[in-house]
């Protein structure tokens, strides 16, 4: 028999990284907007930390209420370049960024109490999905992520997702499942228990992703002022979700007695996802001491409800040796819903006389408890009603995921009485538990009929540090900023629960390679650091 040499090449979809099928980890990459921090370079270069001190168009999205401090009118536009540095591949890629572009409408009243209303628009970019990298991991163990999908195929024999392509294309044998003695095993209508199985080992994979796109939100609010005592806020987000991710994963099979080579690729994968998203955002600003500038900031924000869908389109290219070539496409389409976790801020800040401003903000959001779900009823013309949760799906979020944290930290000082320098930091916890899986032999999920990868990855916690310095006249200002975002993660081709000897039955391939029970893959590090340079024109009359 033929030793043969294989290659699968097979995809990973992903948010500001990669991602796969409609799983948690994807639709936290999705949503997860606090990791960064976008929009004006005023409000970038302090980190995003004007929850309390206020005064600046992206602070729409954060605390409402800081477009209350507002007493003149105003318009900015942002923009700037962004390069990530990929740490595995050494690649460096910059790209334009459109950050933000808005106005507030300062409407006066003639009232003492409340001498004016502001009106506000603003679009703003919540997440930058342009990104590249590649991951490598020479310490698969003997293990495949075809080994995991032949177990995938025992229960779920749909042709629309990765396993199904896989069983139709040949990738697989089929055995029955016996007992000590030799005799089949039998299903409750006695059937025989059959598994599907690879008969390849692989030693090494590769993986590269290439993604652009973005959240963009669409944010109208309407403020006040209460005796320059008390400012309140409110604010209607509409969020635009557009994502593009192409990417290649590719497995090394060396079985035992190679005197050969065939090729298998899974080949030009695109994968898109678009939908859009509501929220509201309540928000106030209150000053204890009249003679003062100290003041505190509390925000409640709703979940964001996403109506998305998401288009896959792969080919496999087969070539075996002498056996010509052939070719199928295939394409996946799904319609889902994500409703994200609530959020609540809190900041405090206040000013040192005409020289230095400080402001410190808070915010919890409860990830574990992002949900999702399908649309009921789709009818003929593509409307949609109702929604139908993902039980399974929202349990493996709970089991994966936990609550996130962020901080953030920002300083601004005048040196003249018009220019001023700024600095901030932020720190926000990664949203994942220490030990997460994507077992999915185990999840009953609708999203795995449409799965077009076993991909995942634990993102860790993020640091971002930035720089500011702006120059305002009597109505034009404009400010640079710098920011360095740091963020790290492990990559897994696939899970590997599937290994375990400990399950009711033993996946057949373990059985006939019984040195692979219990071993895991190690995973790859990857680098995610991102840096950007923006600028912002403004007008305030």
């Amino acid at each position: 028999m033929k030793h043969m040499k294989r290659y699968i090449l097979l995809p990973l979809l992903a948010a500001a990284i990669a991602v796969q099928a409609q799983d948690s980890y994807m639709n936290e990459r999705l949503v997860n907007s606090s990791s960064d921090v976008i929009g004006t370079s005023r409000y970038v270069g302090m980190g995003g930390a004007l929850g309390a001190l206020g005064a600046d168009i992206s602070v729409i999205s954060w605390n409402p209420a800081g477009i209350g401090l507002y007493r003149k009118n105003d318009i900015a536009m942002t923009m700037g370049g962004l390069w990530g540095k990929s740490h595995i591949s050494e690649e460096n890629r910059g790209k334009f960024t459109f950050d933000q572009a808005g106005f507030v409408l300062n409407v006066k009243t003639g009232g003492e109490t409340c001498p004016y209303v502001n009106f506000s628009f603003n679009y703003q970019k919540k997440i930058n999905f342009n990104h590249n990298f590649y991951a490598d991991n020479p310490n698969l163990h003997e293990l495949s992520q075809l080994d995991q999908l032949a177990e995938l195929t025992d229960w779920d024999n749909g042709t629309e997702n990765l396993e199904g392509m896989a069983w139709d294309n040949g990738f697989f044998g089929e055995k029955t499942l016996v007992d000590a003695s030799g005799n089949p095993l039998l299903d409750e209508e006695g059937k025989e228990i059959k598994y599907r199985y690879n008969q390849y080992s692989s030693d090494r994979n590769e993986y590269t992703h290439h993604s652009e796109g973005s959240l963009q939100s669409f944010d109208f609010n309407v403020s006040t002022n209460v005796n320059d005592r008390a400012f309140f806020g409110l604010t209607i987000g509409v969020d635009n979700m557009r994502y593009r991710g192409w990417n290649y994963y590719r497995e090394y099979y060396m079985p035992f007695d190679f005197d050969g080579k065939a090729k298998y690729d899974v080949e030009n994968y695109d994968i898109n996802i678009s939908g859009t998203g509501v929220n509201v955002k309540l928000g106030t600003i209150i000053r204890p001491f009249e003679d003062k500038p100290f003041r505190f900031g509390f925000v409640v924000e709703t979940p964001t409800w996403y109506r998305l869908k998401n288009s896959t389109w792969f080919d496999m290219v087969r070539q075996p040796n002498n056996l010509g070539s052939r070719t199928e496409a295939w394409e996946s389409y799904l319609k889902f819903n994500i409703r994200s976790p609530w959020k609540l801020r809190t900041s405090i800040g206040s000013t040192i006389g005409s020289t230095l401003a400080w402001d410190v903000d808070y915010e919890y959001s409860a990830f574990r408890h992002t949900s999702m779900g399908y649309p009921e009823n789709i009818y003929a013309d593509g409307s949609t009603s109702g929604n139908v949760k993902d039980k399974a799906m929202n349990q493996m979020t709970r089991d994966n995921m936990r609550g996130t944290h962020t901080l953030r930290i920002g300083l601004e000082a005048n040196a003249t009485k018009n220019l001023a320098f700024r600095l901030g930091y932020n720190l926000s916890t990664s949203a994942y538990n220490k030990h997460i899986s994507f077992d999915q032999y185990n999840l009953n999920s609708y999203a795995m009929d449409y799965a077009t990868g076993t991909n995942f990855m634990r993102l860790g916690h993020t640091n971002i540090l930035t720089l500011g310095a702006g120059y305002h006249t009597r109505n034009f200002y404009i400010d640079l900023a710098y920011k360095i975002r740091h963020q790290k993660a492990d990559f897994y081709a696939f899970d590997t629960n599937f290994t375990n000897s400990n399950q009711e039955l033993i996946p057949q391939f373990v059985l006939d390679n019984p040195a692979l029970a219990d071993v895991t893959i190690d995973p790859v590090g990857v680098d995610l650091t991102r840096q950007t340079i923006t600028c912002t024109l403004g007008f305030k009359f």
